[in-house]
């Protein structure tokens, strides 16, 4: 199937003004506080090394996405390797994929990853096309594109794909869907040249939650909801006096000093970082090189802005300085290289008297002691998952 060319055409959809039931999530900075995991999570913490036992099994510092499926945890090493690993659920190592180069069955980059009906599906495929492996990582086909396609998802809600597309182009579309078949393309979101379009890969900005595929881009205050193949206005950020003026941004044409400007003096705005779900959403806000945390509850209306580290009440383990990654429905978190969890343990055990550190690593600490222990000397990380409140 290399030798195909597939067209995106269809029906192109605009963007909604308003809609009744838009959520208000409201960030004042002065009403910062400390705050808790068991607040936003249930009382169970999982921690799982990828154990790198092997050459084959070493992971790079930066993972882009780290994928939950059934049994497996599939990890996406964009920068690094460009490479994907297996692990299973205890972390023992179980295959790689690692296609590089320029032939069938090979790519140069790839963006992002979706299992659907028992393959795994490699998107934001440079060159241009979509690609089909086996669970285990054997290739099984791949598809060409003439039109530049990002990364995106598969929405089991719907059966279709849904892809961000990097453009700068009067007349083009930011989402092009398409159903399994590859057929019936449909277009949404048009390229406004009168906005401020972040340079981000785009690689996070469609989001599931267990009922709803979600959109959400940089400089946006919108969180679109994919309703009936409608992209509607669902939650709205609004950060009032300490919103960052983005036509201030606009005039910064030298790309250097743009990013100086964002990295250190530009106040809130909304970055395309988010993670949801029915009852909230979290996002990573930067205000003046500070960062921040901010859960919405969705069921109550109200935001939580959290500053500095999350304190972990549950186990008493590691205090989480921000989310990174959805795994999959419901289950949230981050990765620590294992010296450095080591590290805390230690830390934890120089902090407490004798007695006490013993009682907790027997008690509430030892999963965490326990794998920390195991991954005392490895650069590869330990996943820390957290289960959203239910």
């Amino acid at each position: 199937m290399g030798g195909l060319f597939f067209f995106l055409l269809g029906g192109c959809k605009q963007e909604p003004t308003s809609i009744p039931g838009l959520e208000r999530i409201s960030v004042d900075l002065s009403q910062a506080r400390t705050g808790k995991l068991s607040e936003f999570f249930e009382s169970h913490i999982e921690y799982i090394w990828l154990e790198d036992d092997s050459d084959e099994a070493q992971l790079n510092g930066g993972l882009q996405k780290v994928l939950f499926h059934e049994d497996r945890i599939y990890t996406l090493d964009i920068y690094g390797c460009k490479c994907i690993h297996i692990f299973d659920k205890s972390g023992k190592h179980l295959s790689k994929i690692e296609a590089y180069g320029e032939g069938p069955g090979q790519y140069l980059d790839f963006d992002a990853a979706a299992v659907v009906d028992g393959e795994l599906v490699l998107l934001g495929v440079y060159p241009r096309k979509i690609m089909w492996f086996s669970l285990e990582g054997e290739f099984l086909r791949e598809l060409s594109f003439r039109d530049r396609i990002g990364p995106g998802v598969f929405s089991e809600f719907d059966d279709r794909y849904y892809l961000y597309n990097y453009t700068r182009e009067p007349g083009d579309y930011f989402v092009k869907s398409f159903d399994k078949s590859l057929q019936d393309t449909v277009n949404y979101l048009p390229y406004d040249p009168t906005k401020l379009y972040g340079e981000d890969s785009g690689r996070s900005y469609l989001q599931k939650s267990s009922e709803y595929l979600y959109y959400g881009m940089t400089y946006s205050d919108t969180v679109y909801q994919v309703d009936n193949g409608n992209f509607i206005p669902k939650l709205v950020l609004d950060f009032g006096k300490y919103a960052q003026d983005l036509d201030e941004m606009k005039r910064l044409d030298d790309p250097r000093e743009r990013l100086d400007f964002i990295n250190n003096r530009a106040k809130l705005y909304f970055r395309g970082q988010y993670l949801i779900s029915e009852k909230q959403l979290y996002t990573i806000l930067i205000y003046e090189k500070k960062g921040i945390n901010v859960f919405f509850d969705r069921e109550q209306q109200q935001t939580h802005v959290i500053k500095d580290r999350i304190i972990d009440d549950i186990d008493g383990a590691y205090d989480p300085y921000y989310l990174i990654y959805s795994f999959e429905s419901g289950k949230v978190g981050l990765k620590v290289p294992g010296r450095d969890l080591y590290k805390t343990l230690m830390e934890k055990k120089e902090s407490m008297s004798q007695s006490d550190y013993k009682k907790w690593i027997t008690t509430n600490g030892r999963k965490f002691s326990e794998i920390a222990s195991a991954a005392r000397e490895s650069e590869n990380p330990v996943l820390i998952v957290y289960t959203l409140v239910r």
